[in-house]
């Protein structure tokens, strides 16, 4: 069953752009109108985020977001088939070039703290931009399924990219040649358990936030990064990558993960259709 989804999957990927937008619209009217999947969990998180704005607003976000989510299914599922050429096209690097030169010159490599901002998943494409001696290494859930997941994580790793499930990072990170300038990419706006070590503040709550990011650039002594992605029309990404601390040993424990956290807020607060907001990032505030 999981390789005939896994045919399937790779059958719509061939689809043209403008197919897939147009089931999109499709998934969003059946969704949004009928289905209803997580509205609730939205519209309470937009309760909380921007208790400023009016319900009307509140809904326009919610409908903006609903319609970006049924996007990003079809991006992600064309992510199966899609050229480097198709990729740099629409997934646009703004600045890869300055974290290049630095980690070429510093020789240490990079972490990179991410957030669900749309489309993430795009993001399998950058090792296609990298020198030969820079890796670009990802931390991800493996799936329930493994044959499911070891074609999905086949199919992300096709252009280079190299996938660590996340219990095992810090260990894939260790192991690497010691001529290779790691590049670790960590989603970290989840929320963790409710007794997590380290909290902060985001849109105005207390809540837990993981500090794996900042941890790895500490152990392995390497430079700290934002990824700020804009969503500039349908289908096109602009990728910036900001540097935050060259060197961490200048920070305070937790205070890159403070500033990551608070920088996220602001990304989300220009764009916030454009953030996953189907999970419950709220649930353990204080």
């Amino acid at each position: 069953m999981a390789q005939l989804i896994f045919i399937l999957l790779k059958a719509l990927s061939h689809l043209p752009f403008m197919v897939l937008y147009a089931f999109a619209d499709f998934l969003f009217v059946v969704n949004y109108y009928l289905i209803g999947y997580r509205k609730k969990v939205v519209m309470d998180n937009l309760r909380i985020a921007f208790p400023e704005k009016s319900a009307k607003e509140r809904e326009a976000i919610s409908r903006a977001f609903f319609r970006n989510f049924s996007d990003f299914i079809v991006e992600s599922i064309k992510t199966f088939s899609m050229s480097p050429k198709s990729f740099k096209k629409r997934y646009r690097f703004v600045n890869l070039d300055e974290l290049i030169a630095f980690i070429t010159k510093d020789k240490r490599g990079a972490v990179i703290f991410a957030s669900h901002q749309f489309n993430w998943e795009w993001m399998i494409n950058v090792s296609s931009h990298l020198p030969q001696q820079a890796k670009a290494y990802i931390s991800y859930t493996p799936l329930s399924n493994k044959t499911l997941n070891r074609l999905i994580k086949k199919n992300r790793e096709r252009f280079g990219l190299r996938l660590a499930s996340a219990k095992d990072f810090i260990k894939t990170i260790q192991n690497t040649d010691k001529d290779e300038l790691s590049i670790s990419g960590l989603i970290s706006d989840q929320s963790p358990k409710a007794n997590y070590k380290f909290r902060t503040t985001f849109f105005g709550k207390e809540v837990p936030a993981y500090t794996g990011a900042e941890n790895i650039a500490r152990r392995f002594h390497q430079s700290y990064w934002f990824l700020n992605v804009t969503k500039t029309k349908r289908g096109y990404y602009d990728v910036k990558f900001e540097l935050m601390a060259a060197d961490v040993s200048g920070y305070q424990e937790g205070e890159l993960t403070r500033l990551s956290i608070a920088k996220t807020e602001e990304l989300i607060r220009k764009q916030p259709e454009n953030y996953l907001w189907t999970h419950r990032r709220w649930k353990h505030a204080q």
